[in-house]
């Protein structure tokens, strides 16, 4: 984001909501990279500590993890609104956790260092099978549908045009339980004949932004991600899609094992009721990056079994030596 949008943005924020915002850059530029730690960030106070080594104790304090999506800082940035939407409507006190790069949120549900999480749809299959999460809602699109695709990307130069050409070559997926980054790019290539032992080489990266890049500087030369920011990286004229997948329901939120049910319900109910494109548009940070542009609906598990399908077959859903493999 470059400096100029950055004040057009923050000219029309509170004191707080600027103060919280720079503190977020700071603290999340400073801890960047493959020695990230975990931290917590208080939306109350705008502090901001490193993160609990074990679980937490029974508080009213409820800890909110994300899948990283964007750099981790504009990831935080863009929840943070909806957090404070979510205080002012639930009466509950909210903290960001931000997961270190050598753990996940799927592990974490686990653990119980956060309560609930924005979560792609394989990292909910794995928290549900291995940790017993539940989701209770899932992402608008554009559109209006609570609906996904994923896509395959190259270089604009590239020779590569059909998902076919890809086979012998190198490819950069998202993190291992990113959906879109992952699961759905795994399935349009099995789908097409191509299983990732016929690669050159290929590797997980912890983001889609990361994965753009790899593609980009010509490391990578094909790579999955999230459709949208494939769609907007083209019409950069940056990147070149080869395909894009079917649809699948959307990331959502899910919840740990252990958390009560009254506080499920009210958190759920207040993000139905979310409505970004209206009344809770003020103060939202780059919303429309989101994977839920337009707000919530009510998930159920069963909306997820071809997944489940897909990702039991690629071995996706095994817990092995503590790991999700």
């Amino acid at each position: 984001m470059t400096i100029l949008k950055k004040i057009g943005f923050l000219k029309f924020q509170s004191p707080k909501v600027i103060a919280l915002f720079v503190l977020i850059s700071i603290l999340l530029t400073g801890c960047s990279g493959q020695g990230e730690r975990a931290i917590d960030i208080d939306l109350t106070n705008r502090s901001y500590t490193e993160a609990r080594s074990d679980s937490p104790e029974a508080s009213n304090v409820i800890y909110f993890g994300f899948d990283r999506r964007l750099e981790t800082k504009e990831d935080v940035k863009m929840y943070v609104p909806l957090l404070n939407y979510l205080e002012k409507e639930t009466g509950y006190q909210f903290k960001v956790h931000v997961t270190p790069v050598n753990s996940s949120v799927v592990e974490e549900l686990g653990q119980g260092k956060i309560q609930m999480a924005a979560i792609g749809t394989l990292g909910y299959l794995q928290a549900s099978q291995n940790y017993g999460a539940v989701i209770t809602v899932k992402g608008l699109n554009i559109e209006d549908k609570d609906r996904y695709k994923a896509a395959i990307v190259t270089r604009p130069n590239s020779p590569i045009k059909t998902i076919s050409d890809i086979r012998g070559r190198s490819f950069a997926f998202g993190d291992p339980a990113s959906t879109q980054g992952h699961l759905i790019p795994r399935i349009m290539l099995s789908q097409n004949g191509i299983e990732i032992s016929s690669f050159k080489y290929y590797q997980n990266f912890a983001s889609h932004s990361e994965v753009a890049n790899e593609v980009m500087s010509g490391r990578f030369e094909a790579g999955g991600m999230q459709d949208t920011l494939a769609k907007s990286l083209e019409a950069a004229g940056l990147l070149k899609i080869v395909a894009v997948s079917e649809e699948y329901p959307s990331s959502g939120i899910a919840f740990a094992k252990g958390v009560s049910r009254d506080i499920i319900y009210k958190i759920t109910q207040a993000l139905v009721k979310f409505n970004p494109e209206g009344e809770d548009k003020i103060g939202l940070y780059h919303w429309e990056r989101s994977e839920m542009p337009h707000g919530f609906t009510h998930a159920n598990d069963e909306d997820y079994n071809a997944l489940r399908n897909w990702a039991d077959k690629f071995g996706l859903l095994k817990k092995v030596d503590g790991e999700i493999k």
